[in-house]
């Protein structure tokens, strides 16, 4: 019961706009710091606010939702014509065992206001896969002169909000504050500029350094009921 009304709230499809994005690229065989920073296991990552997202789930439901969400994804990186890499691995953290199941791409060169990379996956933690967290991460470069000289940045015409919409299923979301605050930080040239919302129980992580933004979406990390 749990899984169905999980899955009624937070599935279905995804209503893509036409948006900013990078065109397509071939996926390199090395990975690039980008990438590897994309992967890295995050510890003590802060965690705000309550919501649907921050229940309890049993590994199959979160794993259901996780199917859901990697098809969207999929499907807004084909709408983009991005050629991307869908993988699982297995790897070692501190001695932890890190089962990685993701989507990704990587553009290295992006020009002003697309995407440089996505990574959106599933990861599962230890030899009995007892815990596990959802996390999208994208690198976007930002066009500062454009967004300085028209006092203007809307989330929602780039392709972040897209693979964000994908993650959250909320293509509804009003972005005014977050453009706000995006602007004031490139106009004071905050070298650090932080931003972070709670999304239905997410964690929604906007850092901006010069003409660099991340944008992270994190789960909580579930310790899956039995």
């Amino acid at each position: 019961m749990i899984r169905k009304t999980l899955i009624a709230i937070l599935s279905g499809i995804m209503a893509v706009s036409l948006v900013a994005c990078s065109p397509s690229s071939n996926v390199k065989n090395e990975e690039s710091n980008t990438a590897q920073s994309a992967r890295s296991i995050e510890e003590d990552k802060p965690f705000i606010g309550e919501g649907e997202w921050a229940n309890d789930y049993t590994r199959d439901e979160v794993s259901a939702l996780n199917d859901e969400i990697t098809a969207r994804m999929e499907e807004a990186a084909n709408f983009y014509g991005l050629e991307y890499v869908k993988e699982e691995k297995i790897s070692d953290d501190n001695g932890v065992s890190v089962n990685d199941k993701y989507v990704y791409f990587d553009n290295l060169n992006p020009e002003p206001n697309r995407m440089e990379s996505m990574y959106y996956g599933f990861k599962t933690y230890g030899s009995d896969m007892a815990s596990g967290s959802l996390n999208l991460k994208i690198g976007f470069r930002l066009d500062l002169d454009q967004i300085k000289d028209e006092d203007k940045f809307d989330l929602k015409e780039t392709s972040i909000s897209t693979f964000s919409e994908a993650m959250t299923n909320d293509s509804e979301r009003d972005y005014s504050e977050i453009n706000a605050k995006i602007i004031d930080i490139v106009k004071n040239q905050n070298a650090n500029g932080t931003i972070e919302t709670n999304l239905n129980g997410l964690v929604e992580t906007i850092t901006i350094k010069n003409d660099f933004l991340l944008y992270k979406i994190d789960s909580k990390t579930y310790d899956f009921k039995k």
